[in-house]
C-alpha cells in the first residue's frame, strides 16, 4: 500500500493529509475575494509550499498579498504588524504557510484583525476573543499540531512572557499536512519538531485532564516517532518517514487539544521567552529527561505504555524512573540531539528568574501536571537539565 491521502474532520477543522493534499486549497479558496498569506521566512519558499499556494490563488482568481517575515518564537509586536497588514488589505481569510510559529501568528493576527485591540490583550486574557477570520494552515513541520488545535503562542517581549491564546474561533477551517514539503526541513529542525510531538504525547498522556483516548493517541505518537525519526535523520528525502512523522504530529496535536501540556512546556516557554534563539523543541528536549524522571515516579503505568518503545526492559514501576529518563536521553542522543541549555546562557544562577516566570505566567499549565508543582520542583528540574 502506498502513502494514503485522506481527509478527516476534527471539530471545526478539515484535515487534508498526504502527498498532494495542498490541492484542497482549490476548493477552499472560491469562498473568498481577498486572502492574506502569512509565511515563514525560509521554509515556505525552500519547500515549494508558498509557490504552490500562490499557484492555487492565481488559478482561483482570488486577490492576495504575502507577508513572509515570520520568525521562530514570534513576538506580540510581530503579530500586531501582521494583523494591521491583514486589516488594511481587507482580507476575508488568512492562509498560514509554515510551522507552528507561522500558524500561531496567523491565528492571533486573524483575531486582532477581526476583533480589534492588540495581541497582548488576548495573550494576557484581558480581552475576549470575539471571532477570527477563517484560516487555512499549510503545515511545514512534523511537530506543531497547530494546524488542528485551538491554541496559539507568542511572546510579550517586554516581560518575556511566552503565553497562549486559546479559543474555538482559531481552529483552522482547513489544515494541510503534505509530507512532500518536509523533505527540505533541515536536520536540526527535523529533530526539534519531532521531539516536540514526542513531548506533546508525554504531557497530554500524563495531564490531569488526560483520557483513554489521549493516552492511546500518545502511545501511537511515541511508537511512530521512535520508529521513523532515525530514518528521517539519516535519509532526509525519505517521504515515508516524513509521512509517518507528520501523522504522529497530527495525532499529538489532537491529544494536546484535548488534554493540554503541563510541566515541560511551561518551563520551556519560560526559557524561550527569555532567549528566543532557543528552538521550542530543543528546549523541550533539554528539559525532558529530568522532567520524565519526576513524572515516571507519579504515573509509571501511563509512561511505561509510551516509553517501552524506547526501552522494552522498562517496568511500570516508580523505581524505574531513572531508567526511563536515561532511555529518553539515549534516544535523543541517538537521533542527533546533543544541545545544552548552557549554550543559550542558562546557568544555575538563573534558576530563580526562570522559576518566577514559569509560575507567574504559566501557572495554568503547571496546575495540569499529575503532581503538586512548587518552586523547588521547577528549580530542581531546571538545574538537573543543565548538562
Amino acid at each position: 500500500m502506498g502513502l494514503e491521502c485522506f481527509k478527516v474532520r476534527y471539530g471545526r477543522t478539515l484535515i487534508s493529509f498526504g502527498p498532494g493534499s495542498v490541492e484542497s486549497l482549490g476548493s477552499w479558496l472560491p469562498k473568498f475575494r481577498r486572502v492574506y498569506v502569512v509565511a515563514s521566512r525560509g521554509a515556505a519558499r525552500v519547500s515549494g509550499a508558498l509557490a504552490d499556494v500562490e499557484r492555487y490563488l492565481r488559478a482561483s482568481g482570488v486577490g492576495y498579498e504575502v507577508f513572509s517575515g515570520v520568525f521562530p518564537n514570534p513576538t506580540a509586536s510581530l503579530v500586531d504588524t501582521v494583523a494591521e497588514l491583514i486589516w488594511r488589505y481587507g482580507a476575508e481569510a488568512v492562509i498560514a504557510v509554515g510551522g507552528g510559529s507561522t500558524i500561531d501568528v496567523a491565528k492571533i493576527a486573524s483575531v486582532v484583525a477581526s476583533c480589534g485591540g492588540r495581541a497582548r490583550d488576548y495573550l494576557r486574557r484581558s480581552r475576549d476573543v470575539c471571532g477570527a477570520l477563517p484560516i487555512a494552515a499549510v503545515n511545514l513541520t512534523h511537530g506543531t499540531g497547530s494546524e488542528v488545535d485551538r491554541y496559539a503562542v507568542a511572546t510579550i517581549e517586554e516581560t518575556h512572557e511566552k503565553v497562549s491564546v486559546a479559543s474555538e474561533h482559531i481552529y483552522p477551517s482547513l489544515g494541510v499536512d503534505d509530507p512532500r514539503y518536509l523533505v527540505t526541513l533541515p536536520r536540526a529542525h527535523t529533530i526539534y519538531t519531532s521531539l516536540d510531538a514526542f513531548y506533546h504525547a508525554i504531557e497530554s498522556s500524563t495531564s490531569r485532564s488526560s483520557s483513554p483516548l489521549t493516552r492511546s493517541l500518545a502511545e501511537e505518537v511515541v511508537r511512530l516517532v521512535s520508529r521513523w525519526l532515525p530514518v528521517a535523520v539519516s535519509n532526509p528525502s525519505d517521504l515515508e518517514a516524513r509521512y509517518w512523522l507528520l501523522y504522529a504530529s497530527l495525532l499529538a496535536g489532537i491529544a494536546v487539544d484535548n488534554s493540554r501540556t503541563h510541566l515541560i512546556h511551561a518551563l520551556e516557554h519560560a526559557l524561550s521567552g527569555l532567549e528566543p534563539r532557543l528552538a521550542h523543541g530543543a528546549g523541550l528536549a533539554a528539559l525532558g529527561p529530568a522532567a520524565i524522571e519526576v513524572l515516571y515516579k507519579e504515573v509509571p503505568e501511563v509512561l511505561h505504555r509510551l516509553l517501552k518503545y524506547l526501552d522494552p526492559s522498562l517496568r511500570p514501576d516508580p523505581e524505574d524512573s531513572s531508567k526511563a529518563a536515561a532511555a529518553v536521553r539515549r534516544f535523543q542522543v541517538e537521533v542527533g540531539f546533543s544541545e545544552s541549555l548552557l549554550e543559550y546562557g542558562f546557568t544555575a544562577d538563573r534558576a530563580n528568574e526562570v522559576t518566577s516566570i514559569a509560575f507567574k505566567s504559566l501557572g495554568y499549565l503547571l496546575s495540569l501536571a499529575p503532581l503538586e508543582v512548587d518552586e523547588d520542583l521547577i528549580k530542581r528540574i531546571y538545574l538537573n537539565s543543565l548538562r
